[in-house]
């Protein structure tokens, strides 16, 4: 009888992956991510029927509520369509330049801001438009040199910690599948880099962390002149994210140099911040995604509104990061489940301790002057403040 590690027809190939997505490495990793379905969202039966599962179905149903929930949704934000927006047209600028550098578009802001979930959402998009318009370019594929030439638009790379210029020819190299022999230089590795990247048709390279580059005052400006090279020997838009990049050796050549870098001269830099509540609009915008996340819940006793009426403190339990808001909603709705709850209210979000930058701001600022919540049924909305509250708010 086969055994999980045996050779029979039990088990196959892919039997014990994670049911979750990591960071892609390789190109065929990035097509994992491309076709990743989430799981589906389980709907809620009649109270009855929930009350007569038995212990097993009851089980699994709170299993498929968990999945659903720890995915949550990827909420396309305000911020993320102007910046998706300015990436798209950079590209549209770029298609059709001559030979050379094209412009590319550098994303800064602080850790945690959802920056490499905004570029991938935008990649994942791209191709996908890509394959609706295109299908045959992705089902063609062929031999040359004994390397496998196929339809690869989108490079993606996250670079390690303290990566130097023949580390990004090794990680472009291994998402594309180029061999290259043991000991080659960084020289070598690129060469076989650009070929390849020619070949398959790539027009979208997004090198995620870019901060971990060696940025150094020594080496930023041998970086900068490796990523100058790649860019002139491209016909791709680079995006480049990353913590601080503003002030790092990617806009000077090292740290504490004085002189602009040509790495500047060429890309655009745009800033993704947390949100702000100081004007109608920005409350607006901030309830809009806090609303969005509430109505992907699948809980039996929720009160919608519940969360869109603590707009305000949700705002100061995360400081308007994004990211720390799916973590506190996540988190609140896998202990709903967990302890039949089945409800998220103020009193289970107090209980519920998330990211340790968040966690420590919103104790030190407002943990001993939270004001009363509104009362249940009729949410504080921002959206009908008057005009004096928003001019105080400002």
């Amino acid at each position: 009888m086969p055994t999980p590690f045996s050779s029979g027809d039990a088990y196959g190939p892919g039997d014990f992956k994670h049911p979750g997505l990591s960071e892609p490495r390789t190109k065929e990793e990035w097509r994992e991510y491309l076709d990743y379905q989430l799981p589906p969202r389980p709907a809620l039966l009649p109270p009855e029927v929930y009350k007569r599962l038995s212990a097993k179905e009851r089980h699994l149903h709170n299993q498929a509520r968990a999945a659903h929930h720890s995915a949550l949704i990827i909420v396309r934000t305000s911020q993320m369509k102007t910046i998706h927006h300015q990436i798209r047209r950079r590209m549209m600028t770029n298609a059709h330049q001559p030979a050379g550098a094209r412009r590319g578009i550098v994303l800064d802001g602080p850790a945690t801001l959802g920056k490499s979930t905004l570029v991938k959402t935008f990649a994942y998009d791209f191709e996908h438009e890509l394959r609706g318009t295109y299908p045959e370019r992705f089902l063609n594929q062929y031999i040359v040199d004994d390397h496998m030439i196929d339809y690869t638009p989108v490079v993606y790379i996250n670079i390690p910690s303290q990566a130097t210029p023949k580390d990004l020819s090794i990680a472009l190299a291994q998402y594309l599948g180029q061999r290259y022999r043991s000991g080659a230089t960084k020289s070598d590795i690129t060469r076989l880099v650009l070929e390849k990247m020619r070949m398959v048709g790539v027009e979208l390279v997004i090198i995620d962390d870019a901060h971990f580059m060696d940025l150094s005052f020594k080496e930023g400006k041998v970086v900068n002149d490796h990523l100058k090279y790649i860019a002139n020997h491209t016909a791709a838009t680079f995006i480049y994210t990353g913590v601080d990049l503003e002030h790092s050796g990617l806009f000077l050549e090292g740290i504490g140099g004085a002189r602009v870098t040509q790495t500047a001269g060429r890309n655009t830099l745009l800033h993704m911040t947390e949100y702000a509540i100081r004007t109608r609009a920005e409350k607006a915008d901030w309830v809009s995604v806090i609303t969005a996340m509430e109505e992907a819940l699948v809980l039996y006793k929720h009160r919608p509104g519940t969360l869109t009426g603590e707009w305000e403190y949700l705002y100061r339990r995360t400081g308007g990061n994004i990211s720390s808001l799916a973590e506190l909603i996540r988190e609140a709705a896998a202990d709903a489940v967990l302890t039949e709850a089945e409800g998220i209210d103020r009193k289970l979000l107090d209980g519920i301790a998330i990211n340790e930058h968040a966690q420590s701001t919103y104790e030190a600022n407002w943990g001993q002057t939270e004001p009363t919540p509104p009362p249940p049924g009729n949410p504080k909305n921002p959206a009908a403040e008057d005009e004096e509250g928003e001019a105080e708010a400002s």
